[in-house]
């Protein structure tokens, strides 16, 4: 497999981690300083930062995810341990414009920093 393929395939897995709550695969693909950052939470606005085990739970509880969302890659730039990676994700309610980023340690790219921008669909 190819740097770019194993990174988009941490991608897809960290989407297929949230869309069916998997908590199991979202282990192995968050790194272990893993922030998800974003602009409002639900009804509430300000800027939100969840930690790895924040987003876990959210996950886990199902208060995030649930929902399997469709897979568009954007930009992607690799620069020797570090990915840094655009997707446009949509659900059948919710669209995400999304950047990661991605590190490799220990064999294997992780999601570092999830930064979404979500808004409801017909917005």
């Amino acid at each position: 497999m190819t740097t770019l393929e194993e990174v988009k395939k941490t991608v897809a897995d960290f989407v297929r981690a949230g869309d069916t709550n998997d908590v199991t695969l979202l282990e192995q693909v968050l790194h272990t300083h893993f922030q998800n950052v974003q602009d409002g939470f639900f009804e509430e606005n300000g800027v939100f930062i969840f930690s790895k085990e924040d987003y876990k739970t959210l996950v886990k509880t199902k208060r995030f995810g649930g929902a399997a969302r469709k897979i568009e890659f954007g930009q992607i730039d690799i620069s020797g341990k570090i990915a840094h990676v655009k997707v446009r994700l949509e659900s059948n309610f919710l669209i995400f414009n999304s950047i990661l980023l991605l590190g490799y340690e220990d064999k294997r790219w992780t999601i570092i920093h999830n930064i979404p921008k979500i808004e409801k669909k017909g917005q």
